[in-house]
């Protein structure tokens, strides 16, 4: 990982990533699917096993909404076959799906708000499309100037490419770019284009804390 110096103050864009970073399902997918139909009277074991199922779904990647509605209806869809109950793939498509279950990290809204008085934001994710509804519902969409997801580059992290097109898009210059992931190759990965960037552990410290310790960012008391 890139040192920050005194460099820092040269800094004028900030990538940040979505998941992990602004904000999580803290009830992971398996468990949504499981506290669901418990509720309709099916046992673990079973239920377990039309997961295992149906994550032997073959996929390509993903690039339209289409696309990932056609890919978890059929994953969906296999679980329900799996159990005897195909009529439930709507239900569990509706009430299951990543994007209804997000939350912001409780300290992310006040962080972006100091964040936008001295640098330019954008997000650089591996997501699917209806990633980037959950900016919408989450009310932090006004902070980036551009919300760029792997789905619509047909690129992703750590892959060179979409750091590259990512700086394209907001006309940035790397040596003047920060990048912040809560995964480590990520940020290796745009270490590798030139982008200094920094690994957030959020079992050590959260996105305002990473960001005070290097004095890239100051709060009143």
């Amino acid at each position: 990982m890139i040192i920050l110096s005194q460099q820092h103050s040269k800094i004028k864009v900030i990538f940040l990533d979505a998941g992990g970073v602004l904000f999580e399902t803290f009830v992971k997918e398996d468990d949504r699917i499981r506290n669901l139909l418990k509720e309709r009277g099916y046992q673990i074991s079973e239920i377990d096993a039309a997961i295992t199922k149906a994550k032997q779904n073959e996929w390509s990647f993903i690039t339209n909404w289409n696309q990932e509605e056609q890919f978890y209806k059929n994953y969906y869809g296999t679980i329900a076959k799996e159990l005897g109950a195909i009529d439930l793939t709507n239900e569990l498509f509706f009430f299951t799906h990543y994007a209804h279950h997000c939350e912001l990290y409780p300290e992310v809204k006040a962080t972006l708000e100091e964040l936008r008085k001295d640098y330019r934001l954008a997000v650089i994710s591996n997501a699917m499309p209806s990633m980037d509804w959950i900016f919408d519902r989450l009310g932090i969409r006004k902070y980036f100037e551009s919300i760029i997801l792997s789905a619509y580059v047909n690129n992703e992290k750590p892959e060179e490419g979409i750091y590259n097109y990512a700086l394209q898009v907001v006309k940035a210059k790397k040596e003047e770019t920060l990048f912040i992931d809560d995964k480590m190759e990520n940020v290796e990965g745009a270490e590798r284009v030139g982008i200094r960037s920094l690994f957030l552990d959020r079992k050590r410290q959260d996105l305002k804390e990473l960001l005070s310790e290097y004095q890239l960012i100051k709060f009143s008391r």
